[in-house]
């Protein structure tokens, strides 16, 4: 019987990290590992071999309905969230979250919904904010968040934003991560037992999330998902605020922040790249109409407006990057 799970939450950078942690762990560790690295959807992952390699911890790619085990490693695989329910992993192709599947967010959710004070989270190097939501639910019940020192981590975005999500996150340096892990699942760490929990029915895609949320939708929020532009609904759990669109897709605000800044500046590149267009048409149509002066001089004064609208748009997002 598992009642103590470590899981992992690491992106850019978090490889070197997440190989110190697991070469440290000992053969005898008395609880399971989950581990969720961003990976691109069509990637050939040899991250369980990898890990294998590192430490005395056999580590393997996790299958759906897989039996949690102590002293294990399960590894989330390309495009698929990895999740837990009661003593068995599952995987889902649920929307993504914070732009990733596999997410963070939905394992961290899933396991503290499963074994509340029993989980250990651990936060690694990576970009923009995925875990620390799901970092925040850890905590609220109960658990043990543990980040890697940012100043260590060679992205610190995501420590980062989980230690200002979660006060009580203790932040440990990368060395000692492995040593803190194992004190904390050690059943004489001042940890409480943790009881498992029924299997909770299974939900909707279209409710929060996916069968991973373990709270609800929140409040109507006035913003279109960048990934299907459906209606979106904020919720703000422990000092962190999230976003969760009709069909499931999630986002933490930093990193729909980020996908609103690309999505504005491509709409202006885009504008800039029809005006071009425009242009291009009006000079063709001056060429056409050669023998009438009026009709080519209205196309060249055309052409040139919208040139100079162009121009004055990329101008624009020059100046602010940030627009």
């Amino acid at each position: 019987m598992v009642d103590r799970l470590v899981v992992v939450g690491a992106s850019a950078g978090g490889i070197a990290p997440l190989q110190t942690l697991v070469a440290g762990l000992p053969a005898d560790l008395p609880a399971a590992v989950l581990v969720v690295v961003h990976l691109p959807s069509t990637a050939d992952s040899h991250l369980p071999a990898l890990l294998s390699r590192c430490g005395p911890l056999p580590a393997s790619p996790a299958s759906d309905r897989q039996r949690l085990s102590p002293g294990t490693i399960l590894v989330g695989p390309p495009d698929h969230h990895l999740t837990v329910r009661s003593e068995r992993v599952r995987l889902t192709r649920g929307p993504r979250e914070n732009r990733q599947r596999p997410a963070v967010d939905p394992l961290f959710r899933s396991a503290a919904a499963a074994f509340g004070p029993g989980v250990v989270a651990v936060v690694l190097s990576g970009a923009l904010d995925d875990g620390a939501v799901g970092a925040a639910v850890v905590a609220a019940q109960d658990g043990v968040v543990v980040v890697q020192d940012p100043a260590e981590a060679r992205v610190s975005a995501m420590p980062r934003a989980t230690l200002a999500a979660v006060r009580r996150a203790r932040k440990v340096a990368t060395a000692d991560l492995a040593a803190v892990v194992t004190q904390l699942v050690r059943p004489s760490a001042d940890v409480p037992d943790a009881p498992l929990q029924p299997d909770p029915p299974e939900r909707s895609p279209t409710m929060n999330g996916g069968p991973t949320a373990v709270t609800d939708r929140g409040s109507p929020a006035a913003l279109g998902c960048p990934e299907c532009q459906g209606g979106m609904y904020e919720a703000a759990p422990d000092n962190t605020v999230s976003y969760t669109c009709h069909v499931g897709h999630a986002w933490s605000a930093r990193t729909l922040l980020d996908a609103q800044h690309q999505a504005v500046e491509g709409a202006i590149y885009n504008a800039a790249s029809k005006l071009m267009e425009v242009a291009t048409v009006h000079r063709r149509l001056a060429e056409v109409d050669a023998q009438d002066p009026g009709s080519r001089e209205e196309h060249l004064r055309a052409a040139d407006r919208a040139e100079q609208r162009a121009q004055r748009i990329q101008q624009l997002a020059a100046e602010d990057p940030q627009l």
